[in-house]
């Protein structure tokens, strides 16, 4: 009995199952990691055998932890960010410094909470000196020099970017909401400046879309929370979307193009150990948050297309 039950607890069985838990489906996970979703399925199968409890079940929307699913969870997470800190501790000689950086208001309630634990783990001397804002201002303090590393929209940065990446939007409302194509379209947006916002306008402008502003805010919290209120449509990145009180709405008949920002990531040329070990754990939690999230998405049930031409 002891040796199966350490055989459960085998990191490559943990991180497998912490990874369906956080996209909510075997298939997101599957696709994150660029295996077979067969290959998944038959480690939790494993994973389930040698705990002898069932961990997941099936809903509507994908699959969720069962009781001893969420207890399991809440353990791996931390085992898989114990044997992380020890690796690390092992490999690598203290760093430590501080670092200043810069992240747009739009993600960093996304990116910034990962990558401060992970970073918190492997440089625990590292102190980051953190200001959030708006990307053109971003982009004016980095040109002023008061920033170490900058993540921004890369088209307000007169700089080359270290990592670049595309953040797909998705067009969300409220779980129970309902579109109707006859009527002007409430929107939610970010205050200026905001990309996403004029990315919002365009497409609607160019499907000849009738629309009106409901709620505006710099803040992505409040953006949320007018969704989830049934306050209008929003674009939010898939990391922000709540599968309980948000669903995705299709542009058009056929889905309609896909929206995207362009945002870069900009550190100084001469950079420290902790400059250095920031660019890392900035750059591997961005990339993450960019990968389609399988599980989160939910298909559009509404009848008509909300880009439908009111006239």
């Amino acid at each position: 009995m002891p040796n199966m039950i350490s055989d459960a607890f085998e990191p490559y069985l943990l991180r497998t199952f912490v990874a369906v838990c956080h996209h909510g489906s075997l298939s997101g996970a599957a696709q994150q990691a660029g295996r077979a979703q067969s290959a998944l399925s038959a480690q939790i199968r494993r994973l389930e055998e040698l705990l002898g409890q069932r961990l997941l079940r099936r809903t509507g929307r994908g699959v969720v932890p069962t009781t001893e699913g969420e207890l399991l969870l809440s353990y791996a997470t931390r085992i898989l960010a114990l044997g992380e800190t020890v690796a690390t501790r092992l490999k690598e000689r203290t760093v430590m410094g501080t670092v200043r950086v810069g992240l747009s208001e739009d993600i960093a309630v996304s990116a910034l909470p990962a990558a401060l634990g992970r970073l918190r783990r492997a440089s625990p001397h590292v102190h980051l000196d953190i200001t959030v804002d708006h990307g053109d201002a971003l982009a004016e303090r980095w040109h002023d020099g008061l920033l170490d590393v900058a993540v921004g929209v890369s088209s307000v940065f007169a700089a080359d970017p270290v990592h670049t990446w595309n953040m797909p939007l998705y067009w969300v409302c409220g779980i129970d909401d309902e579109i109707d194509p006859a009527s002007a379209l409430d929107v939610i947006v970010y205050a200026e400046p905001c990309a996403w916002r004029r990315r919002m306008f365009d497409a609607l402008l160019a499907a000849g879309r009738d629309f009106r502003v409901t709620v505006t805010s710099p803040n992505i919290g409040v953006i949320m929370a007018a969704v989830e209120s049934g306050l209008g449509v929003a674009l939010l990145p898939a990391e922000n979307i709540r599968p309980d009180t948000m669903r995705v709405i299709a542009l058009g008949p056929n889905g309609g193009p896909a929206l995207s920002v362009n945002y870069g990531l900009f550190a100084v040329q001469r950079q420290t150990d902790s400059i250095r070990a920031t660019v890392e754990l900035l750059s591997e939690s961005f990339h993450l948050m960019t990968q389609p999230r399988t599980g989160v998405l939910i298909p559009c049930d509404t009848p008509h297309p909300i880009l439908a031409p009111t006239r």
